[in-house]
Order: structure tokens, then sequence, then C-alpha cells
């Protein structure tokens, strides 16, 4: 809702200056104006000033000597006729003209105003040659009147000054024709000033004509925005706010000057200011409505969501999340209940795991029992069978022992070649006591690969397969060759060779072992251990022998840890 606020206030601001800017351009634009249309009405009347003064009975009667004959006013009257019926602007009151002694020598007659006068609008015409001089005075009528005075020079030497003439202007040529024909606004003025600040007409009757305007503080106001240029600004008139434009004639000394109260200014934007107002607040209720409306479907069920999880966090799980919307709040609280509900499942699986396993562990240190006893059993029989000097069933029974304590008791699914090959002499040893001497075995081994891993027990059902085929089916001695080496920077090669009757590789050859692995079963454990490149791979010929070909990938036990 600030926001809001503040683009409102921001928004009138703008808008509040963008009217007074607007207002003091077009007010300067209508001042401009009513100078143009002013100066062009007085033009007819200093155009009737230039010709009495031009005029040549005026001049000579003007130029005559004291001793020389001249001009008669009837002569001067009939001139002076003859000079109306060319030009006689609407609002003339009267026209004098005075010769070089201060001496009346024409005047229309209409009316008149007080001799002391004349010496200060002299004065005035005087200090604004060569231009004409505007004068505000009461006539005798207490009429408003405005005096153009003028200078008359001898048309001969323009140097030497003649005498005066002065043409009388009714006051309603600027205040009712000029001045009123522009409204700037209920209780706008519009002011024309001399350069002594003293108003000469105004469009607002109550004005006092012929005096200083607010004490002289508008033209003092004035006079100082002149010296910095600056035509329209914002001052006090009468102890109020007001817009103030001005134009300043230099020619005919005069200031032209506008005032605009405030308060019609801002009663133009108070309305903008009431319908900014009703936009806000309605804005503000709805912005209300919208909160209240996310609290509800929102922040509430957040803040629940926050506490039950906070109940998950410390191991209450009991507790559910009430929340039966079917906004996003609520599909969220079912499946959070959901996930609750199957933690709770699982964490009760997993104690009734742990339990299993405690089980479990307990029978398997209980079926350590067993072999501890089978191993204690074997080892007293290889004792007795070395007290009574029987070599050979000693060391058939220490190959057993040490054959079953590599199957039962150590639990790595993969162990080194070095260890695989020592568990494969055990095997051939005890087969050696049941099979006595019809097997030889060599070793062709690759002394850097026999740390690399491979799976238990392995190689024992080819071994088997081939003492078995080999010695059953030629009876006599067979040789089986075991071979180990590495076939590229990856793959490790182990060849199991005999020279037995050999067979038909199409035919599936599958022999009981030990441990109950068949040589097909070995193919399928290679397979799925290391993929379809890596193996058991048989070539057999009958007759001549077989050759089972293990390709497995070169691993340690330190690369398979990592």
């Amino acid at each position: 809702m600030i926001p809001i606020i503040f683009i409102g206030f921001y928004s009138y601001t703008i808008y509040s200056k963008s009217i007074n800017n607007k207002l003091s351009k077009s007010t300067f634009q209508a001042l401009t104006l009513l100078n143009r249309t002013m100066l062009s009405e007085l033009n007819n009347y200093q155009y009737l000033a230039g010709s009495v003064s031009t005029n040549p009975i005026i001049q000579e009667r003007l130029t005559a000597a004291p001793n020389e004959p001249a001009p008669s006013n009837a002569t001067i009257n009939h001139a002076m006729d003859n000079v109306y019926r060319t030009i006689y602007p609407g609002y003339v009151q009267n026209v004098r003209i005075i010769d070089s002694k201060n001496e009346p020598i024409y005047e229309l007659g209409y009316d008149g105003i007080p001799n002391s006068k004349y010496g200060e609008i002299m004065n005035q015409v005087d200090l604004n040659a060569p231009y004409d001089s505007l004068n505000y005075v009461k006539s005798y009528r207490a009429s408003h009147t405005i005096v153009l005075g003028r200078k008359i020079f001898d048309q001969e030497d323009i140097g030497v000054p003649l005498g005066y003439v002065f043409v009388f202007i009714g006051g309603e040529l600027f205040s009712k024709v000029i001045l009123s024909s522009v409204d700037l606004g209920t209780g706008s003025n519009l002011l024309i000033m001399n350069r002594e600040g003293i108003v000469m007409s105004s469009n607002l009757k109550s004005t006092t004509l012929g005096e200083a305007y607010d004490k002289g503080q508008l033209f003092n106001q004035i006079k100082e925005q002149e010296s910095q240029k600056n035509h329209s600004f914002q001052g006090l008139v009468n102890g109020k706010m007001h817009q103030i434009s001005y134009i300043n004639n230099n020619q005919l000394g005069w200031y032209m000057i506008s005032t605009v109260p405030f308060s019609y200014i801002n009663s133009e934007t108070s309305k903008i200011t009431t319908g900014l107002l009703i936009v806000v607040s309605i804005i503000v209720v709805l912005c209300i409505l919208i909160i209240i409306v996310l609290y509800k479907s929102i922040l509430k069920p957040i803040k629940q969501i926050i506490v039950f999880c906070n109940q998950i966090f410390y191991g209450n799980l009991s507790n559910r999340i009430e929340d039966h919307s079917n906004d996003e709040m609520g599909v969220l609280a079912n499946r959070i209940n959901s996930m609750v509900s199957r933690i709770e499942q699982l964490i009760e699986d997993q104690q009734k795991d742990q339990k299993r396993q405690r089980s479990l562990e307990l029978q398997m240190l209980q079926s350590q029992i067993n072999p501890h006893f089978l191993f204690n059993t074997l080892n007293s029989l290889r004792w007795l069978a070395m007290i009574n000097q029987v070599p050979v069933l000693s060391d058939g029974i220490s190959s057993l022992a040490e054959l079953l304590r590599s199957t039962i008791i150590d639990q790595d699914e993969e162990i080194t070649i070095k260890q695989e090959l020592n568990n494969l002499d055990n095997y051939f040893a005890i087969q050696k006591i049941r099979y006595a001497d019809r097997f030889d075995v060599e070793y062709d081994l690759d002394e850097s690969v026999l740390d690399s891993l491979i799976p238990k027990l392995i190689l024992q059902p080819i071994a088997e397969n081939a003492i078995i085929h080999g010695v059953t089916d030629i009876g006599g001695k067979v040789l089986i060759r075991i071979k180990v080496y590495a076939k590229n920077e990856y793959t490790l090669v182990i060849e199991i060779i005999d020279n037995g009757k050999g067979f038909d590789t199409k035919k599936s050859e599958k022999a009981d072992t030990l441990s109950g692995i068949g040589i097909s079963n070995v193919a399928d454990r290679m397979k799925l251990q290391y993929g379809e490149s890596y193996g058991l791979f048989i070539t057999s010929l009958v007759g001549q022998g077989t050759c089972c070909r293990l390709m497995i990938p070169k691993q340690t036990y330190e690369e398979d840890k990592g």
C-alpha cells in the first residue's frame, strides 16, 4: 500500500507541476498576444500624434517668431479638422498642443486635466524621448485617462524642440476592450504599470488606478525577477500565492502583468486529486482483500507446514496437516502428509529390518561354532597323521582346511590371482590323493599381474572339469597347464589347458564341483560381472585336449576401492 500511496502522491506532484508549467507558458503567450494587440491599437493614436506634430500649419505656428505673423486659431482648428478626417480613433477624449513656452495653442476640449499634471507628463515625455510616453491621469470628469505624449521637433531642424502634443485616450480602451478579451481564470488580474509601478489599467474594477499595486510589493518582485530574466514566477500578491507573469515594453515604458491565484490553479487540480484519492482508496481496499485472501490461502497454510516440519524435525510423525482445500497449498499439504506417512512406514520397516538383522547376526555367530569345530577337528586329524608319519594324509588335510577356510571364512567376493592360484593348489593337492599321480600341473605366470583381482573360486570348476574328463576319459596321465598373462594394458588372460580327450563345444558340459558351480555357471557369472567383452571362452578338439580361456579386466585392490 505504501508504494501505491507514494505513486499517487508522486503523480499528483508531477501533475501539479505540469499544470503550473503549462499555465505559466500559456499566460506568457497570452500576454504576448495582448501586447501585440495593444501596440496595434496604440499605433492609431501614435499615428494621430504624428500627423499633428508634422502638420505644416502646426509647424508654422510653433516656429513663428513673436513679431512675425502666425496662423490663427481658426486656421489651426481647420487644419486639425482635416487631420481628424484622416484618422480619429474611437477612444480619443482630448488632443492638446503646447508650445515651447508651455502655452496651449490648441485643445479639442472634450475633457481636460489640471495644468499641474502637464508638468509631470512633460517630464515623462522628456525622459522617454524620442519614444512616446504613456501616463495615467484622472480628468476633470473623474474618468480614467491614458495620456499619450510626444515631443514636437522642427521639421527643418530635427534637433530643435517646438512643443508637445498630448492625445487623451479613454481608459476603457485598455480595461474593457483589450484586457477584458482574455480570461485567465477566477480571481486573475491583468495589469498595465509604468516604470514606477503605478497601475495605469486593469481588467478588474476593484483595482485602484494611479497608485502602486499592493503597496509596491508586486512591482518590487517583478523588478527582482527581471534582473534574473525570469518572466514567470510564483509570488505573494495581497498576502496570497499567485502565479505571476509579465512583459516589459521598453519603448513605451510599461509592464503588462498577469496574476493567477493558486486557489484557482488548485481548484483545477483538486478534481484530479479527488479522483486520484478515490482510485487509490479502491486500490488499497483491493490490496487489503487480496492480502486477506493470500494469507488464508498461502501464508496461513505455510505457517502450518512450518510448524508441522518442526514437529517432524523433533521426531513427532504422528500429526498431520489439516488442509482440505483443493488449491495448490491443499495439494502440497496432502503430499507432505503422504510423505510423512511413507517415512513413518519406512522407519517402522527399518526397525523391523534391524531387529531381523540382529537376529541373523546372532544366528551367524552361533553358526560360526560349526566351522570352528570343523577346523579344530581337521587340525587334530592333521597332527594325528603327522604323528603316525602319513605325510600324504597330513598334506591333504591341511589343503582341505585351507580350502574350506577360503570358502567359508573369507567373505570377499573378489581376491587376487595369487590367492586364487593358492586355492587352486590346495584343490589340486586334495585331488591328487584321490587320483594319485594321474595328472600333473604346470604354471606359466606373469608375476606383474598376480595382484590383479578376479572372482573367488572362478578357476576351480574349470580345473575340476580338466581333471575329471582328462583322467577318466584317456585313462593315462594328464598334463594341466595354468597360464596367466596380460593381453594388453586393460585385459588379463588366464588359460587352463589340458591334453585330455577333448569334447564337442556345441554340447553343453556341466559338472558338479565342490561348490556346486559348473562351467556354464562360470561363463554366466563372468558375463554378468564384466559384460559381453569379457568372460569364459572354450576351444576344444576331440582327441587333442581343451583350452579354457578367461578374459577379465585388469584391476587391482586399490583401483577397485577407488
